[in-house]
């Protein structure tokens, strides 16, 4: 019996060891302090079931907003420090949205199956065509995971953006 324990405990941690984010996923470094300019496509994502953000737990936007991000979603994930200030811009000349949250750097939670963010809340924006979307967050007292998703305007699946993050402590 005890070395099926010890089996159990040693399949756990050589699970839990290699946690990450799905391949659909794209793994950002931003350097403390420092901005980063990503070039993409919503053509890279993939469609996703935005359910989640009307959550009350996680309220990224109302039911009259949610026609704002159901296309195409490209996944970024960035990991900062605790305390630290992410600020999010998106520069598109097509029909796109933005939005982020926060969860701990132990998670790895993407839509659409988001349980809990953060105590700040999920962010997002939603400009007319061509106004630039921005999205501002602060990390806790630890430290956190930042998920950013792009996505399409009422289904869109194509058109070129880009993404700037900035972190600052």
């Amino acid at each position: 019996m005890k070395r099926l324990f010890t089996s159990l405990f040693l399949i756990t941690l050589m699970f839990s060891a290699k946690a990450q984010f799905p391949e659909n996923v794209i793994v950002l470094n931003v350097d403390m302090n420092k901005t980063k300019i990503i070039n993409g496509s919503l053509s890279e994502g993939q469609y996703v079931d935005m359910r989640f953000g009307l959550r009350p737990a996680i309220h990224c936007y109302t039911a009259a907003e949610k026609k704002y991000f159901n296309g195409h979603h490209v996944l970024y994930a960035v990991k900062v420090p605790a305390n630290t200030k992410v600020l999010v811009e998106l520069n598109t000349r097509s029909d796109m949205s933005l939005y982020g949250y926060m969860i701990d750097a132990s998670r790895f939670d993407i839509p659409p199956y988001v349980e809990v963010v953060s105590k700040s809340g999920c962010f997002s924006s939603m400009k007319p065509m061509g106004e630039l979307d921005r999205v501002m967050m602060k990390s806790g007292s630890v430290s956190t995971h930042v998920i950013i998703g792009v996505t399409g305007i009422e289904e869109a699946n194509k058109g070129s953006f880009n993404l700037k993050i900035t972190t600052r402590s």
